[in-house]
């Protein structure tokens, strides 16, 4: 191949690769508590479906014992559990949680029925202090906390059903899409 062919394909090419991973400026613009002011980054925690959608929060789904232990030494200060206590499993994660000196908020969504806009209301009230960062959300997968995300950016920050579906989406949101649509619609 010659030199000069690498030349011409290389600026088009990262220019298209630049464009397809920049998110639209309104994506960039949401924030899930605009007052707050986070500039907090949140430390990488490999739990499943980890997602960094916000400045400070970092979201998933169930992270192992170990996981919270990392996250404590990364600097984490609170997690926030949409799991209900029928599906938490074998282990007490608040006590886990608060044994490490974090801050533990539970906001039961049992699924499509709890996605609502009262529970986004509540996540966003969790997340409503700046002391409480880093801060990671999770349920079982993401896909409920990306969920009640896109509700709070449709009916709180003035966003279009398809710009919050995507704010969901970065999130986390996945299977519950549907039941978001027809909430956001």
């Amino acid at each position: 191949m010659p030199k000069n062919f690498l030349s011409r394909i290389s600026i088009p090419l990262l220019s298209l690769l630049a464009l397809l991973t920049t998110q639209p400026a309104w994506s960039r613009d949401y924030s899930p508590n605009p007052s707050a002011q986070i500039t907090t980054s949140a430390p990488a925690v490999a739990i499943k479906n980890a997602k960094q959608p916000f400045p400070g929060i970092l979201t998933g789904g169930q992270p192992s014992k170990q996981q919270l232990l990392e996250a404590k030494q990364k600097g984490y200060k609170t997690i926030i559990s949409l799991r209900t206590r029928k599906e938490t499993g074998l282990w007490d994660e608040e006590k886990t949680v608060q044994d490490l000196g974090m801050k533990y908020v539970s906001i039961p969504v049992s699924g499509g029925s709890d996605v609502n806009k009262q529970n986004s209301q509540a996540l966003i009230q969790a997340l409503s202090d700046a002391k409480d960062y880093p801060v990671m959300v999770h349920c079982a997968s993401g896909n409920r906390v990306g969920a009640l995300f896109a509700i709070d950016a449709k009916f709180n920050r003035g966003m279009t059903s398809e710009q919050a579906l995507q704010i969901g989406r970065d999130a986390g949101l996945t299977k519950l899409e549907e039941t978001v649509k027809q909430i956001l619609d």
